[in-house]
């Protein structure tokens, strides 16, 4: 049985305009965002809970 989740990538058209969602509505932390130059993508990094 899975207690715990490490990680999950979720693809969006726009970035910026998803943290509000994941930040607000469903009461996400938003810790920051970095480009990963070799897979030519920006990514944020969110917490919620002991994950």
């Amino acid at each position: 049985m899975t207690k715990k989740i490490s990680h999950i990538g979720i693809a969006v058209k726009n970035l910026e305009a998803s943290i509000p969602f994941y930040r607000d509505v469903l009461g996400m932390e938003y810790e920051g965002s970095e480009v990963v130059a070799e897979q030519k993508v920006k990514v944020a990094f969110l917490v919620i809970g002991e994950s």
